[in-house]
Formats: C-alpha cells, sequence, structure tokens
C-alpha cells in the first residue's frame, strides 16, 4: 500500500507548477453536543494520498526547479485525550502507513509554512494551491480553504502568495483507478452481494423496509466488517417513485415490488448497487413488462461503454430506448415525455466516493469506474424499478464488476424459491 500513496503523490507532483505549495487537509471533527462529536469523516483527496484517516492532519508538498519536499502534520501524543477518544498515530506509524519521511506536529505548522514561503519569495511569486471544492470541515484550519478567506487573512502576511485551485488535478487523478483500487471496489461490490443475498433469503410480504435495511448492514459488518457506503434506501411500492426515499417505515405488501439502492464500503471504496425485487417472490406480468425494459437498458449501456463516449451520450441513448420501449407497450405516446418516468441520470463515477469526484463532461477513458443505472417511476401503476451496476471502463469496452449480482427475472425467481 505504502508503494500506491507514493505513486498517487508523484503523479500529483509531476501536475504541480513549479515553485509551488500544495495544501490537503484530513479535516477536524466536528460537534453535535458539549461532550460528544459527530463520527469524523476523512477528506478522500487526503486519504488518497496519504492512507491515513486523522483528524487534523496535513499535507503540505514544496516543488520548485532543484527540490521536492513532502510533509505530513499530525497531532501531538495526548496522553489524556486517548484516555478518553482512543489512541492517535504516532510519527512512525504515519510515516508507516503513508511512506511520508518528514512527519511534523500541526503546532509547527505556521512556522514551517512561512519558512518554506519565505525561501520561495526570494524567487518571486509563490503559488499555493489548495483543493477549494473540499467538503470537510476544517475548523481552525479553514482559512485555507476559501480562496477569498485566505487572500484577506494571509495575503497581507504572504504578499507573495498566488492561490490557485488543485480540485482539477485531482479529479483526474482519481477518476482512473488503479489495478489496486479496482480490486479494493470489487471487494466492496462482493460484500455488498453477500447483504444482498442475505435480504433475497429472508423477503416476505409483512416485514418494513427497515428490516431489510438493517439486515443488509448487519449482513455486510458481519461477514467482513465492512460499513455502508451510504444509508441504505429501501423503498417498497409507491415509495419507489422517491429516488432518495429516506424513511424506510413502511410495511412491504405482498403485490408489489421493492427497491433496493446500497453499498457496502471496503477500506474507503465503494459499491453503488440498486436491484429491485418482488415481495412475493415472483414478478407479475405486469412488474415484469417494466422490468425487462429497465433491464434491457442496463445491459444496453452497459454494451456501449467504451473510451471517448460520454456519460451525456450514455443519458441520450438511455432515454431514447426506454420511451421506445414504453411507446410500444402503450404507456407513452411521445419519446420526449421520458422524463415523466425517466428523471435522473444514467451514471456517476465511483469510487472513494459513492458520486466520487470527476470531470463529468469528459469522455471516458480507460480505467474509470461509472455506474450504470437506467429506471422507470411509474406512478399510474405504483411502480418504481431501478437496476444498477458498477462498470469498469477497459481499452476497447467495459467489464461489469458487479456481475455476480443476480438481476434476471428467472434468476430473482428461482433464488427466492429456494
Amino acid at each position: 500500500m505504502v508503494e500506491e500513496y507514493e505513486k498517487r503523490r508523484e503523479r500529483f507532483i509531476n501536475k504541480l507548477p513549479e515553485n509551488s505549495i500544495a495544501l490537503v487537509f484530513s479535516g477536524n471533527e466536528i460537534r453535535c453536543s458539549a461532550d460528544e462529536a459527530y463520527k469524523f469523516q476523512f477528506d478522500y483527496n487526503f486519504y488518497y494520498l496519504t492512507g491515513i484517516k486523522q483528524e487534523n492532519s496535513i499535507l503540505l508538498i514544496k516543488k520548485n526547479y532543484v527540490e521536492q519536499k513532502v510533509c505530513l502534520f499530525i497531532q501531538k501524543y495526548d496522553e489524556l485525550k486517548e484516555k478518553w477518544t482512543g489512541i492517535r498515530l504516532k510519527s512512525q506509524e504515519a510515516r508507516k502507513i503513508s511512506g511520508i519521511e518528514n512527519i511534523y506536529f500541526v503546532e509547527d505548522f505556521e512556522d514551517i509554512f512561512a519558512k518554506f514561503y519565505e525561501e520561495y519569495a526570494l524567487n518571486g511569486q509563490v503559488k499555493l494551491l489548495l483543493d477549494t471544492e473540499s467538503a470537510v470541515n476544517l475548523g481552525e484550519f479553514g482559512q485555507f480553504v476559501s480562496i477569498d478567506n485566505f487572500k484577506t487573512q494571509k495575503l497581507i502576511k504572504y504578499p507573495s502568495l498566488k492561490v490557485l485551485d488543485s480540485s482539477e488535478i485531482l479529479k483526474r487523478l482519481r477518476m482512473v483507478k488503479s489495478d489496486f483500487e479496482i480490486s479494493q471496489i470489487k471487494k466492496a461490490i462482493h460484500n455488498t452481494n453477500l447483504g444482498l443475498q442475505k435480504i433475497l433469503k429472508q423477503l416476505k410480504p409483512k416485514q418494513y423496509e427497515y428490516e431489510m435495511a438493517n439486515l443488509f448492514e448487519y449482513e455486510i459488518r458481519k461477514e467482513n466488517n465492512a460499513t455502508l457506503a451510504f444509508n441504505t434506501i429501501a423503498a417498497s411500492g409507491k415509495n419507489a417513485l422517491i429516488l432518495h426515499y429516506p424513511c424506510p417505515m413502511s410495511k412491504m405488501n405482498e403485490k408489489e415490488l421493492v427497491l433496493f439502492d446500497l453499498g457496502a464500503d471496503y477500506e474507503g471504496y465503494k459499491a453503488d448497487i440498486s436491484r429491485t425485487y418482488p415481495i412475493s417472490g415472483k414478478f407479475s406480468e405486469e412488474q415484469k413488462e417494466i422490468y425487462d425494459i429497465v433491464l434491457s437498458t442496463n445491459k444496453l449501456i452497459i454494451n456501449s461503454i467504451k473510451p471517448n463516449v460520454t456519460i451525456r451520450e450514455l443519458q441520450e441513448k438511455a432515454r431514447i430506448f426506454m420511451a421506445q420501449q414504453l411507446i410500444k407497450i402503450g404507456i407513452l405516446t411521445n419519446v420526449d415525455d421520458i422524463s415523466k418516468y425517466y428523471y435522473h441520470n444514467i451514471s456517476h463515477h465511483l469510487g472513494l466516493d459513492t458520486h466520487d469526484i470527476s470531470l463529468r463532461e469528459e469522455p471516458l477513458q480507460k480505467g474509470n469506474v461509472i455506474t450504470v443505472e437506467p429506471g422507470l417511476y411509474i406512478k399510474e401503476l405504483g411502480i418504481g424499478i431501478r437496476i444498477e451496476d458498477d462498470v469498469l471502463v477497459t481499452e476497447n469496452g467495459s467489464e461489469c464488476l458487479s456481475n455476480e449480482i443476480i438481476k434476471e427475472v428467472r434468476e430473482i425467481e428461482k433464488f427466492m424459491a429456494k
């Protein structure tokens, strides 16, 4: 793993301009009460470059024509704090995980930053690169995230600084997955399949949606101590018409379908899978007709993925195909009316984030991992169906990473009949 982080930093450094300093922050805890914090969520760009998941840490990279230096700032050892809230990384542990030799404490950050600035300022303008799209809460270091705030608070002290945005560099790096990253996503998908199989074994009428959501989380934690990639969507009947159905509290009825949108997280990497099942164990003819349209669209788009195709093109192909199929069965009369029954996008990038950072308008390239998630939501029938897979863009086409998760009508009914 150390080699993986070192390669990522090397690629990042190669993209930096000369005479520059780049900063990436892990983020800080957010208080939810007087003596408790929310679960800490580390910044994924920071983790991507360091492998460190600890709060209140900073990555500093300086680059000029003669040298490059990578520094990691972590918290000092605090015996009392560790007794209350757990062990923090020591310098040698942070060095072992990240492969970064220069480990300092956050208390030294301002002095070291000022020293590097003075060295560079002798040669002219100093470029400071910040990830301005970071969503983490940086607490006392928050002034470094907002370019406007940085200019007002810091440029007086550092007049030769020119603040630049590193977010596009990080997007381009993270969009192309390494072999290691692909293997992590596959593990997340495998864990997701274990949870879905458990659901299929237990699914029956008169249960509550939340029981299935809880069962999925229990199963992935029991098998591999995996965590949720995001809050599980378990939406039965008309609830499936709501894309991000937030409250899985309804009792499931025998004649309805239930839509699951869920995923496991494996060491930071996400799976994002949607499947729709008949609560009774068998699809009605009407449900099967709509399901087959969504499934055919899913397969069509997976087979259409290749380098230089755009997500926008895939979306248009999905819209036209589903509209044509709905016209054939008499639900639609006009292709342009498809938005009534299909009102989201066909795809997004996947990785450390479920909706991974990306340049969406750019053509796909080898190493991208994206979702394929067509859906139809027909209010008049009380039917909502979505089928979502995770797909790798290969040199000449695509590979469906979630092929192990069954989605054919006959496979689902056969599995549930057991």
